[in-house]
């Protein structure tokens, strides 16, 4: 099976342990548009955990031609994916940098800010990101790490 976004997009049964209700769903752009690589297709879908509006979390998928543009367009695009920066010699990085640790196994190439992660793994980009501060670090990294299991088989089945 190719990866496309029925095969690896999380639905309300996935996340039936957080409560969820899927708030809204959109066509996205690439994070490096429009610059290149430009993905071959973005979306975005939003979802409040735990009934409740406080409880945010947008999950972003993106599809390239290739893992190397994946991890160019991750890597490039982490500074459009939030107006906050940390300081480096020299100026300003992103504020998405990589864990301390690779416990989490989400990707290929893993960035984390607080309770968000945005992670490469095979040709797709994943960002899943708490919206308000209202969601915990370990809700994030189990629904990020849902994905992570949809995307391998998706790809066993191929």
């Amino acid at each position: 099976m190719k990866l496309t976004l029925e095969s690896i997009q999380l639905t309300a049964d996935d996340l039936k342990d957080e409560a969820a209700r899927h708030a809204s769903a959109q066509e996205i752009y690439s994070p490096t548009a429009p610059k290149p690589p430009i993905a071959q297709f973005g979306w975005r879908d939003r979802w409040w955990l735990n009934n409740s509006a406080a409880q945010q979390v947008a999950i972003n998928y993106w599809f390239f031609a290739s893992h190397d543009e994946a991890c160019t367009a991750a890597d490039e695009g982490r500074l459009r994916l939030s107006a906050l920066t940390v300081p480096k010699f020299g100026g300003r990085a992103s504020v998405y940098q990589p864990p301390a640790t690779d416990e989490h196994a989400l990707g290929d190439i893993v960035w984390q800010v607080g309770a968000n992660f945005l992670f490469v793994h095979e040709s797709v980009v994943v960002l899943v990101a708490e919206i308000g501060k209202k969601v915990s670090e370990e809700t994030t990294l189990r629904i990020a790490q849902k994905i992570r299991e949809k995307i391998n088989s998706a790809l066993l089945s191929e």
